[in-house]
Parts: C-alpha cells; structure tokens; sequence
C-alpha cells in the first residue's frame, strides 16, 4: 500500500510536469511560423505608407570641459537627427562637417560656462539650442532638419 505522502508527492510531480506541457504549448501556438511573418511583412509593407520621418543618428562625441582650473569634467553626447523619410544617404555625408561644427561650437559653450547651469551641470536646453542652430547653418536651406534629437547625455567630473 502507498502511504499518503507518496501518493500527493507523485500528484504534485504530474501535476508540475502538465503545467510545464502546458506553458511549452501554449508558448509555441504563440509563435508564427517565419513564412507566415514574411507574407504578413509584405503585405503591410506594401498597403501602408512609409512613415514620415527618419532618424540620423551620428557617432558619439565626447568634449572635455577646460575651465581656468583645468579640465574639470567630460560631456559625452549622441545626437540623432530627425530627417524625411528617404533622406537618410543624403544627410550621412554630412556627419563628419557637422560633428566638426558640433564640438567646435560646445567646446568653446562648455569651457566659459555659456552651455553650464549652476553646479556645472550641463544646461540640455542650452545645448540643444545650440546644436539646431549649428545643424542649420553646417547644412544651409538645401536640407531641412525637423529637429536634432538628444539621444544620450553624460557628465562626469575629473
């Protein structure tokens, strides 16, 4: 005879194992077969319009901050630019001219305290405005920016 520890012991084991059966199963009827995704792709990439706008990110940079005392902190910043959509080759030409334009305009911001708020933190708005200002100057009036985007900004002290 089986006592009755043994018995709920070996309904506990199935039951655990149906419920792992169960979870596989239902996790797998969730799946969509590849070819099914790719005809669902193509279908919706064929109905629906494009979106209208596309985003630029360009390369990191990373500025010292250079005061009367010295380098005092660094401010690393990725910047994206929200652009139309198809424009995408067009504007990466111009990464490297305005990457140049950037650091040569917020190095100058940063060290006399004009991109600074009160206990050195970056001023983001500050920085913001100045990055649009130099995106539309680096490009003239043949390519239109919506907005320059901030994507990631540090700070850290030296």
């Amino acid at each position: 005879m089986y006592k009755i520890s043994e018995i709920l012991t070996r309904h506990i084991k199935q039951t655990i194992f149906l419920l792992f059966v169960a979870i596989v199963l239902a996790g797998s009827v969730m799946l969509i077969h590849p070819a099914c995704a790719s005809e669902k792709a193509e279908k919706i990439g064929s109905d629906a319009p494009h979106p209208e706008f596309e985003y630029l990110q360009l390369n990191p940079m990373i500025l010292p901050v250079i005061t009367a005392k010295g380098l005092t902190q660094q401010v690393s910043l990725i910047v994206s630019l929200e652009i139309d959509y198809g424009q995408k080759e067009k504007f990466s030409s111009y990464e490297p001219r305005l990457i140049d334009a950037y650091i040569q305009d917020l190095y100058g911001a940063l060290g006399t305290g004009h991109a600074l708020m009160h206990g050195n933190l970056v001023d983001v708005r500050q920085i913001k405005l100045r990055l649009t200002s130099v995106t539309e100057r680096v490009l003239g009036s043949g390519l239109k920016v919506h907005d320059v985007l901030l994507q990631v900004i540090q700070q850290r002290r030296m």
